[in-house]
């Protein structure tokens, strides 16, 4: 007995359950809901029932069947050998996939201290098989320390969520919930099908007590009760701390947050505190790493001893830890996480995590649906078999539901996996039936290794296939099916577009946008077409059109940045960089900026004094791209003049009529209006010059060329009409020769 490797007892495998679901799920999952809106906790009422059902299925299966394997020796009950490694694969695959998923949301917390380990694609990928290989060595110890150190890095959650989802409800600010309930304009079961990803992504672990179940002391009490109270523990804590985070922290910026509860309590108390938070989140989230990296390896070890792996994955050590099939394991995950180097790592990422949970999803609904012929061959009371087995249909319901929330490719990916796990079988089979329990050949071990190696890293997508893919769930296709368009926008100025006094959007660009709407209304035949007019921050619209939470970004300076997230439409407006003066600024500053005895051809301040322009002070909005257009002209020019920066373009206007700058530099229509609806319009003037010429259009998601082309085929029919010649005229007055003629080389001939 002085042998026998210490195993887990009940305390410590609850809190394995719980570490491996909260860890990895509730760290990052208020970035993920804000941005759906506050309207997604509602999928918490669906998830909560559906994992808490689950989880009392397994609970169930785990009374009766106490077998090493977990769900895989629940499917093989009812299914025989094909159904239990039909579940071990699907489901040992899913962990695979989701440890690297883990160990790049641990990195991103860890990097807000070390920010080198993002600093590129190179530097992740390092740092995350790096985190790999630290939590693959500390399971050498055996389970029993994995439980110890899981037990440690799991109050990492506890402690900041559990403070959040009782006493975050004294910061708790009504206005700002309400103001997050909504902001795509979903409908209320298009705000709850499109969280059921992410809510049940977060409950993924339930079943890790059960999958653990040869490690634990007394797997027939043991078993049942962490997977209850694991699951329900976390369900409270999920609901009650992201609700109260959404009406802390602003959705924008709750949306855009690499660390929501870093950020709510550095709102709550302060930055230093928000740091400290940080931190226990990053523990948190490599203990879960921690914790998943020792389920994947004992899911392996059981299948092993069950004649249904290589032989050399049941190898464990005197502290019953499986080290060489954590190390071949460790190289399988590796190889995932090198295969997520390319200019499309946070695609691949996504498809790495969908991939996870259907993989995930598919063992759920197998094992489950053995309890019935669990229950009637070990003679379950009928109470107590009508009982679970309308629990367990309420689970395989939900499940199958999960499965459709998760998208298409998500689904096909899961159905490719399960046909090569049939494939994969079929050379299994034979060699089952004439060997029995005997130790495999080494050429077939060492041949099953090298094709999970094949088969674990995932391929990258050829580009036709890519095309495709955006081609079938493109905009037009969301816009077909829900029979809406959501338009965003940032609230920018007056006259492109902006958000007036009654909320909505107006101005000459939302004017272009409606123009498109209408026409999406009349070529798709949609009469009762819905309009949703989102708002967006200026560093979150390129990820709300990646992200389909808008359809169409109603205008955006074309740039070589942009073109790497999103693709533009044809041109919707000649935009440039104007200044804003005092009328009785100093002449020789006017002559100066505007180009005076300089060839129209030459660089504006190349022939101005330096000395003149070293004594002023310019201005700009922070964060623009005039603004970093301003300072690279300084830097260029070597000029020691004072550049401020504003929060907005009233600021800016503000500070040139008190005189705390004397030049105003923003979008010149901008500036124009900005005069003409100032009080003090006398005092104001526009320089005539325009110092760059910037094209505004319409963005749409890149590779989305149908709905790119439906764009241009839309403008060009206003352009070609003179429809927009109404707008321009609105909002800009009558449009001279040179704008009449941009508008009509900006036609594109059919």
């Amino acid at each position: 007995m002085a042998d026998q490797p210490k195993k887990m007892n009940v305390v410590q495998l609850t809190f394995i359950v719980t570490v491996n679901m909260m860890g990895s799920g509730i760290i990052m999952l208020p970035t993920n809901m804000a941005k759906v809106g506050a309207i997604s906790l509602l999928s918490w009422i669906v998830t909560a029932l559906g994992s808490m059902a689950i989880a009392y299925g397994f609970a169930q299966a785990g009374i009766i069947n106490q077998r090493a394997g977990g769900m895989a020796a629940y499917a093989e009950d009812a299914y025989g050998k094909p159904g239990y490694f039909q579940v071990f694969f699907l489901y040992f695959l899913s962990l695979a996939i989701a440890n690297v998923a883990v160990a790049s949301s641990a990195l991103g917390y860890l990097a807000a201290f070390f920010p080198i380990l993002t600093a590129s694609p190179l530097a992740t990928c390092i740092g995350v098989i790096a985190l790999l290989w630290i939590t693959t060595a500390a399971n050498f110890g055996g389970p029993k320390l994995t439980g110890r150190i899981g037990s440690i890095t799991v109050w990492g959650v506890i402690l900041p969520v559990g403070f959040m989802s009782i006493a975050g409800w004294f910061w708790f600010k009504p206005g700002l919930f309400a103001a997050a309930w909504n902001p795509q304009g979903l409908r209320l079961i298009d705000g709850m099908g499109s969280s059921i990803a992410l809510t049940l992504w977060a409950f993924l672990g339930m079943e890790s007590a059960v999958q653990n179940s040869s490690a634990v002391e007394n797997p027939k009490r043991d078993v049942p009760l962490a997977c209850l109270f694991g699951t329900l523990g976390a369900a409270v804590i999920y609901v009650l701390s992201t609700t109260a985070i959404q009406g802390i922290v602003p959705n924008a910026d709750l949306a855009k947050s690499t660390g929501p509860f870093g950020l709510a309590f550095a709102h709550m108390f302060s930055p230093m505190i928000g740091s400290i938070v940080m931190a226990l989140a990053a523990m948190a989230c490599v203990g879960s790493l921690l914790g998943w990296q020792f389920t994947l390896a004992q899911t392996a070890k059981d299948a092993a001893d069950s004649n249904m792996f290589p032989s050399i994955f049941s190898k464990a050590s005197h502290n019953g830890a499986p080290i060489p099939g954590m190390i071949i394991m460790g190289i399988v995950q590796s190889l995932m996480a090198l295969s997520t180097i390319s200019p499309n790592l946070a695609e691949q990422f996504a498809a790495l995590v969908n991939l996870a949970v259907v993989t995930n999803v598919l063992p759920y609904i197998i094992s489950l649906s053995a309890l019935f012929v669990m229950m009637r061959d070990a003679g379950t009371e009928p109470a107590v078999y009508r009982r679970n087995g309308i629990v367990a249909v309420i689970a395989m319901v939900y499940s199958v539901y999960a499965l459709y929330a998760s998208g298409k490719d998500a689904v096909l990916g899961g159905m490719l996996v399960m046909a090569i796990g049939y494939v994969i079988y079929g050379f299994i089979a034979p060699r089952l039936s004439l060997l029995g329990a005997k130790a495999r050949k080494p050429t077939i071990a060492a041949a099953s290794i090298i094709a999970f190696l094949v088969l674990c890293a995932p391929a990258p997508r050829p580009a036709h296939a890519a095309g495709a893919s955006a081609a079938q769930s493109g905009a037009l296709a969301r816009i077909k099916q829900t029979g809406k368009i959501n338009i965003g926008y940032v609230d920018v100025a007056s006259p492109f577009v902006y958000r007036d006094s009654e909320g909505r959007a107006v101005g000459y660009l939302a004017g272009i946008c409606q123009g498109v709407a209408d026409q999406v209304k009349s070529r798709l035949s949609l009469p009762a077409l819905t309009v949703n007019w989102i708002q967006v921050s200026s560093d979150e619209r390129y990820r709300a059109l990646q992200d389909h939470r808008i359809d169409l970004l109603c205008g955006d300076p074309e740039t070589l940045t942009g073109r790497q997230f999103i693709s533009y439409s044809v041109p919707v407006y000649p935009g440039g960089v104007g200044a804003l003066m005092r009328t009785d600024a100093a002449r020789g500053l006017k002559e100066l900026l505007s180009g005076a005895d300089i060839e129209a051809h030459g660089p504006i301040w190349r022939a101005s004094p330096a000395q003149l322009l070293n004594a002023q002070t310019f201005s700009a909005v922070k964060d623009t791209p005039t603004a970093r257009w301003l300072n690279d002209r300084i830097r260029e020019f070597k000029l020691t003049a004072r550049v401020v920066t504003v929060s907005s373009h009233e600021e800016g206007v503000r500070q040139v009529l008190d005189r705390k700058t004397n030049v105003f530099f923003a979008e010149r229509q901008i500036l124009q209006d900005a005069v003409k609806r100032s009080t003090a319009s006398d005092s104001l003037q526009v320089l005539q010059r325009r110092f760059t010429v910037v094209l505004v259009s319409l963005g749409v998601a890149r590779e989305d060329e149908d709905m790119r082309l439906f764009v241009d085929q839309s403008l060009s029919k206003m352009y070609t009409s003179g429809a927009y010649r109404g707008l321009f005229v609105k909002w800009f007055g009558e449009p001279d020769e040179d704008t009449k003629k941009f508008y009509r080389a900006a036609i594109l001939p059919e």
